[in-house]
């Protein structure tokens, strides 16, 4: 389990006045510097993850959240060199809580690369990082065994998966889970679709610590342009369908409401809090 302390320093208003510093607990956290402007402009020795999870005491993550809003760097205790968490204010992210007991989770993300519905001005290439819940992959498993057998598992990621393309392109994707299995598998063979590859100092596309533990699958990154993926569809449709396959439009598979919904884990494990 990825676990590190994590703490942010508030600097006082005037100079007689003593600085605060607020800590949590980093859970877990993705980069994917290059699929957002502000990404590619971190500093050298500095994370500007698109997603973070942390947890504490629900008076330690407000300040903490309070003070990342505001652009303070957040730096990793117990490392050789110091690694730092900042987040820009002009970023937009966006902050879901879940409280339990005497703690809570906090899940800090930037909407357009996780959101299902993404707005016009986000649509100029088809972007986004796909993390389905472990929770709803399981549910979705069970209710696909007798149809997809040992495929179910995939089969329900792949649809989590192609509901973002279906989203973000303007071309119709065939509404079946088993074309849907097929797309999904060649578009993971594609340079534009990655998994985790990178370390903390060079992510590549993608870099993530400590998704499971927060109850998440392994993130997936996708980007590509909207002519390179018609010109993909067009050939994987021509491939994997019979040519009177018409039932197109948007894939009918239940999705949770939240952009991130409620992680399986519980937040009040030991050690969280103290």
């Amino acid at each position: 389990m990825y676990r590190k302390t994590i703490t942010v320093e508030s600097k006082p208003k005037r100079e007689v006045q003593k600085s605060r510093s607020f800590s949590v607990e980093l859970l877990a956290y993705i980069l994917a510097n290059d699929l957002w402007e502000l990404g590619s402009g971190a500093k050298e020795r500095s994370n500007r993850p698109i997603f973070m999870a942390y947890a504490g005491t629900d008076q330690s993550c407000r300040a903490f959240s309070a003070n990342l809003r505001s652009g303070r760097a957040a730096a990793v205790e117990g490392t050789s060199l110091t690694t730092r968490f900042e987040i820009p204010r002009s970023a937009g992210f966006r902050y879901e809580t879940f409280s339990q007991a005497r703690a809570t989770l906090t899940l800090s993300y930037l909407p357009f690369a996780f959101g299902f519905q993404p707005t016009r001005a986000d649509c100029d290439d088809i972007s986004f990082v796909c993390l389905p819940p472990t929770w709803w992959v399981a549910e979705q498993e069970q209710a696909l065994a007798s149809t997809m057998g040992r495929d179910a598992r995939e089969a329900a990621i792949a649809a989590y998966f192609v509901a973002y393309l279906d989203q973000r392109s303007p071309l119709p994707i065939a509404n079946d889970l088993g074309f849907h299995l097929k797309l999904y598998r060649e578009t993971r063979e594609q340079p534009w679709c990655q998994g985790s590859s990178g370390t903390e100092w060079s992510p590549g596309q993608l870099f993530h610590l400590g998704l499971e533990s927060v109850g998440f699958e392994p993130a997936i990154y996708c980007k590509v342009d909207h002519p390179t993926f018609a010109e993909f569809l067009k050939a994987q449709t021509a491939a994997h369908l019979p040519q009177e396959t018409t039932d197109h439009g948007t894939p009918r598979i239940y999705r949770p409401r939240r952009v991130l919904p409620n992680p399986v884990q519980s937040v009040a494990q030991p050690g969280f809090v103290s």
